[in-house]
């Protein structure tokens, strides 16, 4: 990556990690053809700083013209031409990260960069190429990133078409458990969230208090659900899971497949949990709290039953020194109990309350 933005869960830097171009193309190709997949994702580091056998991300999209690819980036190195290029492609569009306003991204990313970003967008319209926001919610800007000023700005003012909030996960670079947002910020949250979709007709999700949408967690390779693989080639459960039992390389080394990946335990593990918690419910009533649906976050005891009992290995020194504080384990179970004081209640009287209305 380019950049050496604060708190990134990719903890990524100027380095030489990448897949290999045939790795990559390979799992493309086996997600479409084993999985009948039709939409990827590509996050960092930077996705556009990547380059194996002179190919990049955008050759990997037109090589690949019946898979639509969303891309997350930092969008300062989406010049003219590269705009352009995106949009010869046509079935690419990126979701550009942002803070808040220029003092707030600035001091996260470095100086200049929200002036960078505009100028993509600017590149983006020009070109003609769809383009979202990617929202980082903490206990410090989530209000900022949720008002009408911010939000007119970018969808009306700047075109966005559609914005992903990702609240501040503790994991990664210069990780802490004083940056997530409270339990009554995420009731917030979700309230305004969705004022802000039925009023505003904005396409915006938030990935934790939108999982009624998705019925629950979406990681470990569940049905309509995704795997992440870094630029190592560790595949892992969910982007905001460090924990990885095995490496796409090796996989393939073996004359293995994706489909022997989902067979892992540590996976198999992670969707018997999403299937007892409501996934494979046939009724409302029978799921859990789907306001609360992260493993990792939400359900942090399980999670940690989980990982002892499979034993992945962590994906970084961030990951390892996160799996053997005890306070990083106690803090995030202890905020897991207050965060189920506060949304129980909301999940029990907005979507199984007797009144016969089921909210989104």
């Amino acid at each position: 990556c380019n950049l050496r933005c604060k708190g990134c869960y990719a903890s990524s830097g100027n380095n030489s990690e990448k897949l290999d171009w045939e790795v990559f193309d390979r799992i493309i190709t086996e997600a479409k053809t084993l999985w009948g997949s039709g939409f990827i994702v590509i996050s960092g580091g930077e996705p556009l700083a990547y380059r194996s056998h002179g190919r990049g991300v955008l050759d990997a999209a037109a090589r690949h013209q019946d898979v639509f690819f969303l891309m997350y980036t930092n969008g300062t190195l989406i010049d003219e031409k590269v705009a352009a290029r995106m949009a010869e492609v046509g079935n690419l569009t990126p979701a550009i990260s942002v803070e808040g306003w220029e003092e707030r991204t600035d001091a996260r990313r470095g100086k200049g960069v929200f002036r960078r970003v505009l100028a993509a967008m600017a590149h983006l319209r020009r070109a003609g190429v769809p383009f979202g926001i990617s929202l980082t919610a903490t206990r410090e800007n989530c209000e900022e990133i949720l008002s009408d000023e911010f939000l007119d700005f970018f969808f009306e003012e700047q075109g966005a078409v559609y914005g992903w909030i990702f609240q501040y996960m503790p994991i990664g670079r210069g990780f802490t458990l004083d940056l997530l947002p409270t339990p009554e910020q995420r009731l917030w949250m979700w309230q305004r969230t969705w004022q802000v979709v039925r009023e505003k007709r904005y396409f915006l999700a938030d990935f934790w208090n939108l999982g009624s949408c998705s019925d629950g967690c979406i990681s470990a390779g569940r049905q309509g659900g995704y795997l992440y693989i870094d630029w190592n080639g560790k595949v892992m459960p969910c982007v905001f899971v460090p924990y990885s039992p095995v490496n796409i390389n090796e996989v393939y080394q073996q004359g293995k497949t994706l489909n022997d990946v989902l067979e892992e335990p540590f996976f198999r593990a992670i969707r018997e949990w999403q299937d007892r918690y409501g996934y494979a419910a046939s009724r409302p009533d029978e799921t859990g709290n789907w306001l609360m649906p992260c493993i990792i976050r939400d359900h942090h005891a399980e999670f940690r039953r989980i990982l002892e009992m499979t034993e992945p290995d962590p994906e970084d020194e961030a990951a390892l020194q996160a799996m053997t504080d005890p306070a990083y384990r106690e803090g995030l179970i202890a905020y897991d109990e207050a965060l189920a004081r506060v949304l129980d209640p909301v999940w029990n009287q907005e979507y199984l309350g007797s009144n016969g209305r089921t909210a989104p």
